[in-house]
């Protein structure tokens, strides 16, 4: 999709498919964060960007890392 995205130069097609498979590696890092902690309790607050959903642990960081957002647009997910 992202190819053909490209293929056809349609812009906004291809970021959107490229922040997608982004934000994607993300959750499944922090996916198996959650399986190793599970049971223990642990409160952990997330924060996730509004434009590309990136989602990040503990504080929004200065600017999101795949589409540039500022961090203070970050909503919180307790």
């Amino acid at each position: 999709m992202k190819e053909a995205a490209k293929a056809e130069k349609n812009d906004a097609a291809f970021q959107t498919f490229h922040f997608a498979n982004e934000v994607e590696k993300i959750h499944a890092a922090l996916y198996s964060t959650a399986l190793e902690k599970l049971g223990k309790n642990e409160a952990v607050d997330y924060y996730v960007c509004p434009v590309c959903g990136n989602t990040v642990e503990k504080a929004p960081p200065d600017k999101c890392p795949i589409c540039g957002a500022p961090g203070k647009s970050f909503t919180k997910i307790a």
